[in-house]
């Protein structure tokens, strides 16, 4: 028997999801909230060593370290996987308590793991990786794991047979990934995506100039602001989705819609016959907002003629989400337990670099990668 556990840090708490995999008992399943984990990053350390033995422990690696066993890390890769300026590290963002939290695995003796981000992953062509940072951080690994698991357990399918595309709606963010035979081959970040509910997504080139020139140094509180929220005039999602029941016309409810249908159509770019997509993240918790995503989903691929099924993704918990519940999968394959083959078909061993490795040209890749490293 496995007793594994993973972390999932989101933006509004951090997951912790446990099981065994000898009748998939759960034992551990928490969400806390973000601040109070960058006040005490401590509190999953004393969470999890209450709970006596446990076999591995897959950590929430923030934009990735390739795969290895946390001690093994170095202050170098946990500062660029948590990479902020120096402003941002006197604010307190909430990457800090991640930063620290990272940390204190290494400097513990317990059997953790770190985990690349996807662009670290080499299962995706290097061409698809040009100019990039966020393909997906770390935890979008997690909801990757989870989703063969639900192919594996629901549809019977061996991780490497499986065609797929995975999109996470989450409250600052969306994210989608495309999964060929069970290897993530692309992904889209929150950032370098469509606009999610907090996050603007991808920045116009002329606007980052601008962002740039009027705001030296500006924070990564810019990149949790400027998306639907913010079009809104309200970042509270029940009165969203009561909107999606009742006015479907409202303006930014179609402008998430689109940004979602926009971010699924980069990932059949590679993998034009999916046979599933997955739905996870906060909103698929909002029962009109889910149904009309859905819906809205299965409208554009009839369209243009795809027959892939649209699910939600189930998780192990009922308060840690899907991706916490994917990271515990991980672990539990690090450890030859039941989902040894997701963790195999992912290839997380052959995972490398930096995240600033693909940036052109050479001489900005050197400036970014001095001043993070300082």
């Amino acid at each position: 028997m496995v007793r594994a556990i993973g972390i999932d840090s989101g933006t509004m708490s951090m997951d912790l999801l446990g099981f065994d995999d000898k009748d998939n008992n759960v034992f551990l399943d928490e969400a806390i909230p973000r601040e109070i984990i960058t006040s005490n990053p401590e509190k999953p350390i004393e969470i999890i060593k209450s709970l006596g033995k446990v076999d591995a422990i897959v950590v929430s690696s923030g934009y990735g370290i390739p795969f290895k066993r946390a001690q093994e890390s170095s202050d170098k890769e946990i500062e660029l996987a948590t990479f902020i300026n120096k402003d941002d590290l006197e604010r307190k963002l909430k990457i800090v308590g991640l930063r620290n939290l990272m940390k204190l695995f290494k400097s513990s003796d317990l059997p953790a793991y770190f985990v690349p981000g996807i662009i670290q992953l080499n299962t995706i062509p290097e061409y698809r990786k040009i100019n990039r940072i966020d393909l997906g951080t770390s935890d979008k690994l997690f909801s990757a794991a989870e989703a063969l698991r639900n192919e594996k357990v629901y549809y019977k399918k061996d991780p490497k047979e499986s065609d797929i595309i995975v999109i996470e709606i989450g409250y600052a963010y969306t994210a989608a990934l495309s999964i060929l035979h069970g290897e993530i081959i692309d992904g889209i970040g929150g950032t370098s995506g469509f606009p999610g509910y907090k996050g603007m997504g991808a920045i116009d080139g002329e606007l980052a100039y601008a962002m740039a020139s009027s705001e030296p140094y500006f924070s990564k509180l810019r990149l949790f602001q400027g998306g639907i929220a913010d079009y809104l005039g309200f970042d509270n999602i029940d009165k969203l989705n009561e909107i999606s029941k009742n006015d479907k016309s409202n303006k930014a409810l179609k402008m998430f819609i689109e940004s979602i249908l926009k971010d699924l159509s980069i990932m059949i770019v590679s993998n034009t016959k999916p046979e599933r997509i997955y739905l996870s993240g906060r909103f698929t918790r909002y029962d009109n907002l889910y149904a009309y995503i859905k819906e809205s989903i299965e409208e554009f691929l009839e369209k243009i003629s795809i027959k892939a099924k649209v699910v939600k993704l189930m998780g192990l918990g009922k308060k840690a989400k899907e991706a916490a519940s994917g990271a515990a999968v991980l672990a539990n394959g690090i450890s030859n337990g039941t989902y040894k083959d997701i963790f195999e078909a992912l290839k997380l061993k052959e995972s490398k670099g930096y995240i600033f490795d693909f940036i052109l040209p050479i001489d900005l890749r050197k400036e970014i990668e001095n001043y993070f490293s300082k």
